[in-house]
């Protein structure tokens, strides 16, 4: 087969729906939108799969799949930043996610079967994560920060009070030129 192509129409359908048919041979589930969107049919299909993990645990794949076969067929978006991604997740008792790792992409460059092969390796890498994951004395599973340290994924340290108060950023000043 030849590689895949973004500008070319029929080779992103096929690989929309190359990417549907092996998510759906491994046991994953479209997971509803979350929020209300003015073109339903434009959102990018969400996968996940729960069975055989412990509880609040997920494996989550962010396809790039767009369309419902009715309105726009199923495809994948053409090139741009975008990739598929594969996270490990956790959902707190709140109903929050919290990733468990860093999200894996998985550029769509290459032939068709070698991209659904690569989002394949990463989907039981995300597994193994979510499978054995360092516990906290809490019983939540610890993620990797941002400074590559382990914290609880309830955030247990914090009382209720600080859990819920809304993150402000601090603001940075405008950039003045001063002339000499």
């Amino acid at each position: 087969m030849s590689n895949y192509d973004p500008n070319v129409p029929m080779l992103r359908q096929l690989l929309g729906l190359q990417i549907l048919g092996k998510l759906e041979d491994a046991g994953f589930a479209e997971e509803p939108q979350t929020r209300p969107l003015a073109k339903p049919y434009m959102a990018e299909k969400i996968y996940a799969r729960v069975d055989g993990l412990p509880p609040g645990m997920k494996v989550q794949v962010y396809t790039t799949v767009i369309g419902d076969n009715e309105n726009v067929p199923v495809e994948v978006r053409a090139s741009g930043k975008d990739a598929i991604r594969v996270a490990a997740v956790y959902v707190t008792k709140d109903g929050k996610t919290r990733g468990l790792g860093k999200e894996i992409r998985v550029n769509r460059t290459g032939n068709i079967e070698d991209i659904c092969d690569r989002m394949i390796t990463r989907m039981r890498k995300a597994w193994m994560t979510c499978k054995t994951p360092t516990l906290c004395k809490c019983g939540a599973p610890k993620f990797v920060t941002k400074n590559n340290k382990l914290a609880c994924a309830e955030l247990c340290w914090l009382s209720e009070e600080e859990k819920n108060k809304p993150y402000n950023p601090p603001r940075k000043r405008p950039y003045r030129r001063r002339w000499r």
